[in-house]
């Protein structure tokens, strides 16, 4: 064995040498000290990290190789990303990273990691308040929202199949989704033996928000061929525009014809928090489950998911696992967490909300969605009234959709000058065929100065490219 991989005397000298580095890192990145968004061939990077002969020879000094890496990393904590939707992890969930690291209890089983366990019962706990299900529902930590949806999806399965776990499903089970929901839905409906095609669009209006009327229509149309609604799924918010489909509207619905609700609020969930934004979460508790990423609006790093459930039972009759090396009858202490997740080995992923929740309160978690959602406003608001700039639509999260000029292609080609430059990072996003700039407002260091001089470079850039698109 060699005489470092377990010695705590290098890591603690490692750490030490670290320090510096990362907080380098980080306070030269919240000032906006080099590129934002930093792109080399991998063939460089790996070249720069002397990859080839580190991982022939080893030797390697980890402050060196984490140096070199950092400068291949993108900027979270830039004001100038206004990129994806990935938070800027606060400084208390870093720490969970750490710790999840040093002590590695997996969670199979209660005795692998009882403290992990205990933690993510206590938030499952918590995220029950915020939906009014805590006293009847039930739910889990993932790796995500992707495995989020695909759990709530497996148990909406299990209440309108449940012969599907040992004999599959027949074909005649639908999907009614929002033609704007997340691409997950559909990845998950071929997982779960459905098939892609068996999601059924559900037109939006011109934001993608869901029309409840074209539910009723789609509804009645896949009753007619003789199919049967496995579930109906919903946004809070839509990825490319931010917006809320209409809860409580669609919920009605779905109660009066008998029909699981999913709400996909893997982003838009997080206004739950927020007493001046929860209303767009209007009706939530009538919903049967829903999906809420903390590693979007809650400060963590990735990846932390919730699959969360209004009736308990959902939740405890969607696995049938087998696995008498880890599962038995015997009375033991806790609970066995595994037994209702995709995941068999989790990290303690739940530290990294109950770190920034132990630090800052829930107001200080309320304080920071109001900050984004605030922020997004006034850009809004900036940006609409600056002579050459539209914006798609008011913003209800903190996604926000906008244009210079109205040619699609000057949007692509702008976006793809400002990623090759590095010193902004945004998105962009297809609306009903038409080419849109995106940000969406992660940074809480993000202003309105930030915004002026991205409308700048903006500009700047479609100067030069105007004869290419007269």
């Amino acid at each position: 064995m060699h005489s470092l991989s377990y010695n705590p005397d290098y890591f603690q000298k490692t750490l030490t040498e670290l320090v510096p580095v990362l907080s380098h890192y980080l306070k030269s990145s919240s000032h906006s000290e080099q590129k934002v968004l930093i792109q080399k061939p991998i063939a460089n990077i790996l070249a720069e990290l002397d990859f080839s002969r580190l991982i022939s020879e080893g030797g390697g000094s980890l402050p060196e190789i984490i140096t070199t890496l950092l400068g291949h990393c993108n900027h979270m904590l830039d004001p100038r990303y206004i990129g994806h939707q990935v938070a800027v992890p606060m400084m208390p969930a870093i720490f969970a990273d750490l710790v999840n690291g040093v002590s590695n209890n997996a969670m199979p089983v209660y005795e692998m990691g009882p403290a992990a366990t205990a933690v993510e019962r206590g938030l499952i706990s918590w995220f029950l308040g915020k939906t009014g299900w805590q006293t009847t529902g039930d739910g889990v930590l993932t790796h995500g929202g992707s495995l989020a949806n695909q759990t709530c999806l497996l148990a909406a399965r299990a209440h309108a199949l449940p012969q599907a776990w040992e004999k599959g499903v027949d074909g005649s089970a639908v999907i009614l989704a929002s033609a704007a929901c997340h691409y997950s839905i559909a990845k998950m409906a071929a997982i779960l033996g459905l098939g892609t095609a068996q999601v059924i669009p559900v037109s939006v209006d011109e934001v993608f928000r869901m029309r409840r009327e074209a539910l009723t229509e789609t509804y009645a149309a896949q009753k007619a061929a003789g199919k049967k609604i496995m579930a109906v799924v919903a946004n809070a918010c839509v990825t490319a525009t931010g917006v809320y489909d209409p809860i409580r509207d669609i919920a009605e619905f779905c109660r009066e014809h008998n029909l699981w609700l999913h709400i996909d609020g893997a982003h838009g969930a997080s206004a739950l928090v927020s007493q001046k934004y929860r209303h767009f979460l209007d009706g939530i508790e009538l919903a049967d489950s829903l999906t809420w990423d903390t590693h979007k609006m809650l400060g963590t790093s990735a990846l932390c998911g919730a699959a969360l459930f209004r009736r308990k039972k959902c939740l405890d009759g969607t696995f049938r696992q087998q696995g008498t090396y880890l599962f038995t009858d015997q009375q033991k202490e806790g609970v066995d967490i595994s037994e209702r997740t995709v995941e068999c080995t989790k990290s303690m992923m739940g530290l990294k909300l109950f770190f920034n929740l132990a630090v800052l309160g829930e107001a200080g978690l309320a304080t920071h969605v109001d900050t984004l959602y605030n922020n997004t406003r006034l850009f809004y608001t900036f940006i609409n009234e600056r002579p050459g700039f539209s914006c798609l639509c008011p913003p209800e999260a903190n996604v926000l959709c906008f244009r210079y000029g109205v040619n699609s292609a000057l949007q692509d080609s702008l976006r793809q000058e400002l990623v090759a430059e590095g010193d902004f990072y945004i998105t962009r996003a297809t609306i009903h065929g038409e080419s849109y700039l995106r940000l969406s407002v992660m940074n809480p260091l993000t202003a309105e100065q930030h915004i002026s001089k991205l409308c700048d470079r903006l500009e700047q850039l479609a100067g030069h490219l105007k004869t290419e698109f007269k």
